[in-house]
């Protein structure tokens, strides 16, 4: 899939991340190699083949990349070591050992009609380790490289400028339809009846979809009011300006659940302090980390949630239902494998035996990891993710918190919540989650009051920061 241009573009990204650590400091080099990354490279369908290896999509890339240039330039720019606390180690370890207990329990093929599913072997538990681990790297440099409060502050910062420029093809591509994907690297990434909503168009650019630039728009919105709460004087009313004008941009982006996402943080981040920010926060991280065990005991209120829907929204509604009925099924699903899930190949879903073809769709991130991983990959990946925020919750209890990583852990809310519906994790979200849970661990929290939080410079001992558009 995709033209020569967007392999060549994933080839060379080594070649921009080798620039940017060149020319950067550690901090914004792998801020920028993963940030820029995300954005510029065709959508992660596209990979570069290499033999015994997963994929190498945009995601592995942009990762290995910063890893890479992180190890190169130690000499220049030294490791900010922090021994992870235990229950990372746990959990990355539970993570990467999962898929050999899933090649384990699933040797046998699927045979159910005409469907044939092959068996796991070998082959599958080395390309699901090396996978696992190509995943977890942004988490790992985001604990080392951005688990300061500057760090933190850079890369809020950093959000806040991307979705202002990237808002520029955003809004093209609302007027005249997602096409430049399609114009620069010969594709189209989804269905493109997905992207007519409400009498116009959603936004793709080189995303997977317009409910990632949506999410994106709403990092960029939390990340914005942060910048503004922490402005003073006539910077206030540019922030505002940025703050109005990307409320807009999400609005025409056309999704109801991250209009809902800010709609709710926005006023928080504006009229509440830090410590509720994080209280709210850790508290939708534990709602999405516990969500399947109520599904599961039918304690979640699925025909409160439809029927609402349906009062909003007769389509969205439909599509809400849909999709609990589709959970439920996979969760029956789930449940005949539930130590490690039932593996690639298709072998999570449901299919007709007459057809071949699959009558169940994976949507949600969570439903796709305790499918095919099962409790033990559910466990490993969704306890670092939910993990990060629950942990940067308990650490400012002991300490406080400053206004910038209180807002870093609503974005990571966001995020997590939106697993629930939707396939939404990114490099992003693991970059965000590792810089969280590396903070909690070095004990670097302060409180929001404390003026010198504002401009604390890095562990690297690099300038302190000022707020974009000041």
């Amino acid at each position: 899939m995709g033209n020569p241009l967007a392999l060549m573009m994933l080839a060379a990204w080594p070649v921009v991340a080798a620039v940017l650590f060149s020319r950067l400091d550690q901090t914004r080099a792998v801020i920028w190699t993963m940030l820029a990354g995300y954005l510029l490279l065709p959508p992660a369908v596209v990979a570069l083949n290499v033999p015994l290896l997963p994929q190498m999509n945009k995601y592995a890339i942009t990762g290995l990349a910063a890893t890479v240039g992180v190890l190169m330039m130690r000499q220049q720019s030294p490791l900010p070591w922090q021994r992870p606390e235990r229950w990372v180690i746990f959990l990355v370890g539970l993570t990467l050992l999962t898929p050999m207990f899933t090649i384990i329990t699933n040797p046998e093929p699927l045979i159910e009609g005409v469907s044939y599913r092959p068996g796991l072997t070998v082959f599958d538990f080395i390309n699901g380790t090396l996978a696992a681990m190509l995943d977890l790297l942004p988490f790992l440099l985001g604990y080392m490289i951005l688990s300061s409060i500057a760090g933190i502050r850079a890369w809020m910062t950093a959000l806040t400028l991307a979705v202002l420029v990237y808002s520029l093809p955003m809004l093209l591509e609302i007027r005249l339809s997602p096409q430049l994907n399609v114009w620069i690297y010969g594709f189209f990434a989804h269905d493109f009846s997905q992207s007519i909503r409400y009498g116009g168009y959603r936004p793709m650019v080189f995303l997977e979809h317009g409910l990632w630039v949506a999410l994106f728009a709403v990092m960029g919105v939390l990340a914005t009011t942060v910048a503004l709460r922490d402005a003073e004087g006539t910077a206030r009313t540019r922030h505002w300006a940025a703050l109005i004008y990307l409320l807009g941009v999400l609005f025409l982006c056309k999704s109801v659940a991250s209009m809902l996402y800010a709609l709710t943080m926005v006023p928080l981040l504006l009229f509440m302090p830090p410590m509720w920010h994080v209280r709210v926060a850790a508290a939708l991280a534990l709602a999405a980390l516990m969500y399947p065990l109520l599904l599961w005991l039918g304690l979640f209120p699925v025909t409160f949630f439809g029927e609402t829907a349906l009062a909003l929204d007769a389509e969205r509604g439909r599509s809400l239902i849909f999709r609990f009925n589709n959970e439920q099924v996979l969760l029956d699903r789930a449940s005949l494998k539930p130590l490690a899930g039932w593996g690639g190949w298709g072998r999570n879903l449901e299919v007709d035996p007459n057809s071949g073809e699959f009558t169940s769709v994976s949507d949600g991130y969570w439903i796709v990891v305790m499918t095919m991983s099962g409790v033990m990959g559910y466990v490993g990946i969704f306890g670092l993710l939910c993990g990060s925020v629950i942990r940067i919750w308990m650490a400012a209890r002991q300490g406080g918190i400053d206004r910038w990583t209180a807002g870093l852990a609503l974005i990571m809310a966001a995020n997590l919540v939106d697993l629930i519906p939707n396939a939404t994790v990114t490099p992003l979200s693991w970059l965000s989650a590792g810089a969280l849970a590396g903070l909690a661990a070095r004990g670097a929290t302060a409180p929001a009051a404390s003026k010198d939080t504002r401009l604390m410079p890095a562990a690297t001992g690099q300038a302190p920061l000022r707020t974009i558009l000041r």
